[in-house]
């Protein structure tokens, strides 16, 4: 038997499946699970600590995770597979990595803290309860391989907030699915979609001379500044739902140190929302065109800096949205808002692997603020969420 097969021997018979969905998941354990993830300092590069946590939980639960390399040795995927005949593949993916602690926390980032309902630190909301829901849901499908048939794949990626290298390096690996769902904190909107990100960089190439005799040269910083203005003449992609847009984050040229001389060289970077029907190879020519048209006498080049992402939607009629509609209503009793939001390890699965993917998690807020807080029964509430999409998206026959 392969590991993370099902051994029907170790489970329960069969129950009415909306008991068992009352069940499966327990507010207190799913508050405690996202709370030890939480209390794990897991900056971007520095997530080994917690992914040996989700690993070593998943252990205890009876998966069988793997630690899947990515781009060091230090910082690992964690993938448990679990497998139940055939069918289809239903991958659970979340991130362990956080952004960085920001000034004003009134207690410490990594030691949880409950009021009430909430639970505060850095990550409760973005997103190690949404990993934390994604365990609870493997867990609980392992132990009823009689409600479905197919695999279930739960990966905890590394490096979201920074390049997305865990998402990147899945795919690289081969990954396979037919369905994902991403574990963002999405309750209130959940996500089919996003625009695409292109970080432009455009390098201008002009000629040293004597500040004094500017005209013996080319200047960079001028013919860069050019191209800036023109910028806004660059038409952007339309779609009915999703909004393309740029915005100039930065001008760099000339000296840190005083000089006097023409500046040789300068560098805008560019950042660019794209839609699903844009991609790099279109979105560099429209800069080519538009520098070309300047009549400069400095030389310009175009590229595509890291991290990029493509522009992702999944129909509003597809079958794993009315299943996410479906399941979202049964458990909140009004249907959802779907939203088009953000970009990240969602849009690698969807716009680049070709997986049918949409995004909900639990309810948290104060995103990338201080006093990050989740709402600890929407955690559960949100296993439950996956599970009905499960069990939709695997059927028995």
């Amino acid at each position: 038997m392969a590991p993370g097969d099902v051994r029907p021997e170790d489970h329960e018979p069969g129950t009415d499946v909306t008991r068992w969905l009352d069940t499966a998941v327990d507010d207190g354990e799913a508050g405690d699970l996202t709370a030890s993830l939480v209390a794990v300092r897991s900056y971007p590069g520095e997530e080994g600590a917690v992914q040996r946590v989700v690993a070593d939980w998943l252990r205890a639960a009876g998966l069988a995770p793997e630690l899947r390399p990515t781009d060091d040795d230090v910082r690992p995927n964690v993938v448990a597979t679990v497998r139940n005949g055939p069918g289809p593949t239903l991958l659970l993916n979340g991130h362990t990595d956080t952004v960085l602690a920001v000034d004003g926390w009134s207690s410490d980032p990594w030691t949880p803290r409950r009021d009430g309902d909430r639970l505060y630190g850095l990550g409760a909301c973005d997103m190690k309860s949404g990993v934390a829901a994604a365990m609870l849901a493997s867990r609980a499908l392992a132990r009823r391989p009689d409600l479905w048939r197919g695999t279930v794949l739960f990966s905890a990626v590394v490096d979201e907030e920074a390049y997305s290298s865990g998402a990147r390096a899945l795919i690289a690996g081969g990954l396979r699915a037919d369905a994902c769902i991403v574990t963002e904190s999405n309750w209130t909107q959940p996500a089919i979609g996003s625009v695409g990100k292109l970080l432009v960089r455009v390098d201008v190439t002009g000629r040293a001379a004597h500040a004094t005799w500017p005209d013996d040269g080319i200047n960079a910083a001028t013919e860069g500044a050019r191209l800036a203005a023109r910028l806004p003449e660059l038409p952007l992609g339309a779609h009915p739902r999703l909004t393309a847009s740029q915005c100039l984050l930065g001008f760099q040229s000339g000296s840190d140190q005083y000089v006097v001389t023409v500046p040789e060289h300068a560098r805008l970077l560019v950042n660019r929302h794209t839609v699903p029907g844009e991609d790099a190879a279109t979105v560099l020519a429209q800069y080519r065109e538009l520098a070309d048209g300047l009549g400069s006498p400095a030389g310009f080049a175009f590229a595509i800096d890291p991290p990029s992402y493509p522009a992702w939607e999944t129909a509003p009629d597809h079958p794993l949205v009315q299943r996410l509609a479906a399941a979202y209503t049964a458990e909140v009793g009004l249907p959802p808002t779907f939203s088009y939001r953000g970009y990240g390890d969602a849009n690698l699965f969807a716009g680049q692997a070709g997986i049918p993917t949409v995004q909900v998690g639990p309810h948290g807020g104060n995103f990338h603020q201080a006093d990050e807080w989740v709402d600890v029964p929407s955690i559960a509430a949100a296993t439950r969420v996956l599970l009905r999409v499960a069990l939709a998206t695997l059927p028995t026959s």
